[in-house]
């Protein structure tokens, strides 16, 4: 059964993919026990992926293959990628789970995934974030339950991937693009093109490069002109703060961190910064604040920082 699913995953790598072959696909994997065996393919095959440009782990693998006969090659090389793609995986403590037929993958606190679809899309996951996954022959689904995700989608015109967050809805065929929950359903469109829909908006919204529409129940649909570089910088590690006021600031730098700043600055909570911090980077976005505002950081027991403003001094 693993040899069957193994060239079924081949073969669905192999583009194009003919309405045909899905079909059989998905009849083959109805079958008992398929589906798993399916699952555990795809995720072999995404944690050897992620782990394979990793010097360490090539390394590891090189050697060992010298180990081993050449009869035994093919498979002692995949179990030992395997095992050292886990320990490369191990910092990011993806968990995922089965639910019907679909898949659901949630990130931790101050941790990021990439995760490879069974088509070749890829999601990148950002911190506190949960998705739902589910494929059929006619569509790719996913829901975004919270956090933000960035969406690098493999083409397939007769095949819409479709993005579900709360009421709201993007739809693309190839292209990529960001998405986030907190504070209203926002779309950045990297490349290609995409429309949102849902039920507060009266006519699907067509987004170009370089556009992000922000979506809430209690106004209608924003669509601005945006640095998609500075938007999407937590994908390589980083937070961008242009112009956000300190409690917007402390806000964004707490959501990658267990120990949060506890901003009690009121006179200060909307002075403006700006300014690239590393995510999880917590003392060192403190240092800059309070090296840029009339602010001070007092350590508290619990791991916490408390950002008060300073004491004003009195006139002589």
């Amino acid at each position: 059964m693993r040899a069957e699913a193994a060239a079924w995953f081949a073969r669905l790598k192999t583009v194009p993919v003919s309405r045909g072959t899905l079909e059989e696909f998905f009849a083959w994997r109805r079958k008992d026990g398929h589906y798993e065996a399916f699952e555990a393919v795809e995720r072999f095959w995404s944690a050897s992926a992620l782990a394979a440009d990793r010097p360490a782990v090539l390394a590891a693998t090189e050697a060992a293959l010298h180990r081993r006969s050449r009869k035994n090659r093919w498979f002692g090389a995949r179990s030992i990628l395997a095992a050292c793609s886990a320990l490369a995986l191990g910092g990011i403590a993806l968990s995922w789970s089965l639910s019907g037929r679909g898949q659901t993958f949630e990130t931790r606190v101050g941790q990021q995934s990439i995760v490879t679809l069974d088509d070749g899309s890829r999601m990148t996951l950002d911190t506190g974030t949960r998705v739902a996954v589910r494929f059929d022959a006619q569509e790719r689904h996913v829901r975004v339950d919270r956090g933000q995700a960035y969406f690098t989608v493999a083409h397939a015109a007769d095949r819409p991937f479709t993005v579900a967050m709360g009421d709201a809805e993007v739809k693309a065929t190839g292209t990529q693009f960001a998405v986030r929950m907190d504070g209203g359903p926002r779309v950045t469109l990297i490349e290609g093109r995409v429309l949102v829909s849902g039920q507060m908006i009266a006519h699907p919204i067509p987004l170009s490069p370089g556009q992000q529409v922000q979506l809430g129940a209690a106004r209608p649909p924003v669509v601005t002109s945006v640095n998609t570089a500075a938007a999407t910088a937590w994908t390589k590690g980083r937070i961008v703060l242009d112009g956000a006021t300190l409690a917007a600031a402390v806000t964004e730098v707490n959501r990658y961190t267990v120990h949060p700043v506890r901003l009690e600055a009121t006179r200060n909570a909307a002075n403006r910064l700006s300014g690239s911090v590393e995510t999880g980077d917590v003392a060192g976005f403190v240092e800059a604040a309070t090296a840029i505002l009339p602010v001070k950081a007092v350590d508290q027991p619990d791991g916490t920082i408390r950002l008060t403003d300073m004491e004003s001094k009195s006139p002589e």
